[in-house]
């Protein structure tokens, strides 16, 4: 594979005979995944399969819906972003020989709960070989009850299974930057600064009634702004304590986005953080933002985090094997899980190239380059500010969300239809809420690790697993990003350019302009006539003194 001279996008050339480790280590190898339904997931699952000579990938999912676990495998597989990987496999038995749905559930006292879970237990623990926990509940405003049972409980599942394994050589578990985010300057360590230890909270989350954990939460969190962020930082600290004689790392990515470019360019699945304040903003619900413009976006695309992740592994394999391992080939070395004691500090690599960050203005002005025509549903013209000032913040939305929203149900009443508006500009506030407590401060992040991951890969395998923030064109990246969320999220079709379109878009104007003039002339009128009420009163005062 690498013996042929390759040409590098940056120029660069590999050498004859040049060796690509991470790409040897995942040949023939089998595989553990588990959260691969989730959107970090679906795009780790997809490069694997696409990229990867892998043997098998175990995909680890939960029942839901009263679908199985191998029913949610199908629907997931038939999703637009696995169509590059349907063309390499054609046939459904080749590429359901490749990926095998396990059924787990979480809340039970084992991890695999089907009729097949002894023999499926088996052969994960006799085959696997590398595992990527990417398992996770991501909701901000989660209970702690549930997000100390999925992003603690749950990983304390996976992590048993994984010391069962014999041939285990390296496990990546996914945290996030924010799981220390109580602190000004983040290193790539685990910090020891909870104000309840884990175990104790997921004692307490068993014995608790709902309304005894509603009054405990607020005790538990101590500076973390949420339960998300707080049970993840939790989940670190079980790693380092319980599992420290496993080959594991902890990888903490920042704020995952839309694809860059693979496999397809603006791919998303959901609309969680920045992407849905973009979005919302873009459809003219939201106008001002609670913010600072001048502060850092960590922001990192999720193709780019998924290589990133996918080389990690290989560094971890690497750090847990001893002098006489690193003489072997690394097809046929296993690492002991002996190799190294609960003392050593475990591998964590801080996802994030600041000196390549967007600030949170500009990741706002940029998302404008792919906006091109009237997206579908939209309420109001693209316009927004960011203010640091809650005061300010409260009075803007007031007149720009709350008095709009009440005209707009008046209307849908007037013609008969549900009101949603005022619902929706609630949720919305919360959702602002929620997101100025990233978007007001900023972090110094340390990232020597990750820096070293980029040295490791030969010269095709930085084309294949770049992940270097350096190398995006963030203006192209825009470009697909409002288009990506229309195509892939609200299922819109490509916006052309005839000449109903631009018909349509020149009504939508024309019918925005003229509700703002009669808004205008109705806040002169009343306030004209309260003027007016107050001088004649005064008036009439003066004249009877």
């Amino acid at each position: 594979m690498a013996s042929d001279t390759l040409l590098h996008k940056n120029g660069e050339y590999s050498q004859p005979g040049e060796v690509n480790h991470i790409l040897s280590m995942y040949k023939d190898a089998t595989i553990l995944i588990t959260g691969g339904t989730g959107f970090l997931g679906k795009i780790l699952l997809e490069k694997v399969l696409r990229c990867l000579e892998v043997r098998k990938i175990f995909l680890l999912i939960r029942r839901k819906d009263d679908l199985s676990a191998q029913e949610r495998l199908v629907k997931l597989l038939q999703d637009a972003v696995f169509e590059n990987v349907r063309s390499i496999y054609p046939s459904e038995v080749q590429l359901f020989a490749k990926v095998e749905a396990v059924q787990m559930d979480l809340d039970g006292e084992t991890l695999l709960c089907d009729a097949d879970s002894a023999t499926d237990e088996q052969r994960l623990l006799q085959e696997t070989e590398i595992i990527f926990n990417v398992l996770a509940s991501v909701k901000f405003n989660e209970t702690i009850r549930n997000a100390l049972s999925t992003n603690v409980g749950g990983t304390r599942k996976v992590l048993q299974l994984a010391q069962r394994m014999t041939r285990l050589r390296s496990v990546v578990h996914v945290s996030t930057l924010y799981s220390n985010c109580n602190r000004v300057e983040i290193e790539e360590k685990i910090y020891d600064d909870l104000p309840l230890r884990q175990e104790v909270a997921l004692q307490l989350i068993t014995t608790l009634t709902e309304q005894e954990m509603e009054r405990f939460q607020h005790c538990c969190l101590g500076p973390m702004p949420n339960t998300y962020t707080f049970s993840k930082k939790c989940a670190e600290v079980m790693i380092r304590d319980e599992f420290a004689e496993l080959p594991i790392g902890i990888f903490r990515p920042p704020i995952v986005i839309s694809t860059y470019r693979e496999p397809l360019p603006g791919w998303t699945d959901n609309l969680n953080g920045p992407t849905g304040l973009c979005m919302w903003t873009v459809k003219g619900l939201i106008h001002t933002i609670w913010g600072d413009a001048s502060k850092r976006a960590n922001l990192v695309p999720v193709d780019y985090c998924v290589n990133a992740i996918i080389v990690a592994a290989y560094d971890i394999m690497m750090r847990h094997r001893d002098d006489s391992q690193q003489e072997c080939g690394i097809s046929t070395t296993l690492v002991q899980k002996d190799s190294r004691n609960s003392g050593d500090i475990l591998p964590t690599y801080n996802y994030m190239y600041q000196e390549h960050s967007l600030t949170w203005g500009r990741y706002m002005a940029m998302a404008s380059l792919g906006f091109e025509s009237r997206i579908h549903q939209m309420v109001w013209k693209y316009t927004y500010c960011i203010t640091a000032y809650r005061p300010l913040f409260r009075l803007m939305s007031f007149c720009l969300h709350s008095i709009p929203a009440r005209l707009l149900d008046l209307v849908r009443r007037i013609r008969r239809k549900k009101p949603f508006y005022c619902n929706a500009i609630r949720k919305t506030t919360h959702f602002l809420e929620m997101m100025s407590y990233f978007g007001l401060r900023e972090w110094t992040i340390g990232n020597g690790n990750v820096r070293r991951l980029r040295s490791l890969l030969s010269s095709e395998e930085a084309r294949l697993l770049e992940f270097d923030m350096g190398t995006i064109d963030w203006v192209e990246y825009f470009r697909n990003y409002i288009p990506g969320i229309r195509r892939y999220w609200f299922k819109e079709k490509a916006a052309g350019g005839d000449r109903w379109k631009c018909a349509a878009n020149r009504r939508f104007h024309f019918m925005q302009r003229l509700l703002q003039k009669l808004i205008w002339v109705w806040i002169c009128l009343r306030f004209t006539r309260m003027t007016s009420k107050f001088v004649l009163r005064n008036l009439f005062a003066i004249l009877i003194a």
